[in-house]
């Protein structure tokens, strides 16, 4: 009889509902509920028996001991598997394609060795969020960020940002503690390292290229260089043709003219290498340009509403533009700006009286 870890075990979530379903989703594929398989109820959100959820964190913890994470760092993927499925080897998002026990999206399960064969197979999945784990803590670390990243790239990919931040700050970072006391309490690690009986690493089952690596070059390949294209082509920066980038995951020539035409505007080395100032300058301009695009709701942009003005203006985007200019207006430079050129219509200068919105057409 295995251990039940009765304050650890997830109640059921809510379904979805069939209009919600991406095409790509796998929530509606049949459970395969085989006697010797570890399987949940239904693709819901913690619809797996208590067993089934137990079993599921002894397999993450086994692997977070062969690949050598402390107590905390264990308690960490927990808190991840907690967040992202509650523990359902079996759940699916209804509205992407993520699912299993990470809800890793078909792409990024690809790069962790997840495919139709093993995508529900629980370890399988503890070893792919395990090894993913490692590459996100280390592309943190690289980038002089905190433990706070670690799901933020889960969540967001190294380049985007869909608020995993936010979310690491209220769902997974809280958590922590008391996952940390739950580990050593139930499986002999030390309160300072890894596990005190076993030294194993393993290694990251198609390892991220730009996660795990410190530089990201032309000849690499992997879900870090897709990222990284999603991320150029999303800013509207192309190869020296002016064609646009595939997210193909393949670094090659004109992935590399993309970069280094990033890098020249940006004020970088222009070397075409993908290292942590290329990397936290590409992070600064996509969360620019995606807080630009929020202001109608009310979100702030990143840095200086200046910074995302200029960031969107490049972009030909007339909705983008129009919400960084109002967000301009509002600020107290704008209003600088706006006294400015109030001052010069009164002297009669002529061009002076264009305003924010007049310069981004009509309304709609």
């Amino acid at each position: 009889m295995p251990n039940i870890y009765h304050d650890m075990i997830q109640p059921k979530g809510a379904p979805y509902r069939a209009s919600q379903l991406h095409p790509r989703s796998h929530y509606p594929e049949p459970i395969d509920d085989t006697q010797e398989r570890v399987s949940g109820n239904s693709r819901i959100w913690g619809d797996a028996s208590p067993e089934t959820q137990s079993h599921v964190i002894d397999l993450l913890v086994a692997r977070s001991k062969e690949a050598g994470l402390s107590a905390r760092e264990t308690a960490h993927v927990l808190a991840i598997a907690r967040v992202e499925s509650g523990f359902n080897p079996d759940a699916a998002a209804g509205t992407t394609s993520a699912s299993g026990v990470g809800q890793f999206i078909d792409d990024t399960g690809e790069a962790y060795g997840l495919g139709t064969a093993n995508r529900f197979d629980a370890d399988a999945q503890a070893r792919a969020l395990v090894s993913h784990f490692i590459d996100n803590r280390e592309l943190a670390d690289r980038r002089g960020q905190g433990g706070i990243y670690i799901y933020k790239y889960h969540h967001d990919g190294p380049v985007r940002d869909y608020g995993g931040l936010r979310l690491s700050e209220d769902k997974v970072m809280p958590l922590l503690d008391r996952y940390t006391k739950f580990v050593e309490a139930e499986f002999n690690f030390d309160r300072t390292g890894a596990q005190s009986d076993s030294h194993m690493q393993s290694a990251p089952a198609e390892a991220e290229v730009g996660a795990a690596s410190e530089l990201v070059r032309e000849g690499q390949r992997g879900q870090g260089v897709r990222e990284l294209q999603a991320g150029l082509a999303a800013l509207g920066f192309s190869d020296s043709r002016g064609a646009p980038l595939e997210a193909d995951g393949v670094f090659g020539p004109r992935t590399a003219e993309a970069v280094r035409t990033f890098q020249t505007e940006h004020g970088l080395q222009t070397d075409g290498v993908v290292g942590p100032l290329t990397h936290n300058a590409l992070d600064r301009a996509v969360h620019a340009q995606a807080s630009a695009r929020s202001v109608p709701e009310n979100a702030q942009p990143a840095g200086t509403p200046l910074d995302a003005l200029l960031t969107v203006a490049r972009q030909g985007d007339p909705d983008a533009l129009r919400a960084a200019l109002e967000a301009f207006s509002r600020a107290s430079t704008g209003q600088d700006f706006e006294t400015a050129v109030s001052e010069q219509t009164r002297a009669g200068r002529p061009g002076a009286e264009i305003s924010t919105q007049e310069a981004c057409g009509p309304e709609r």
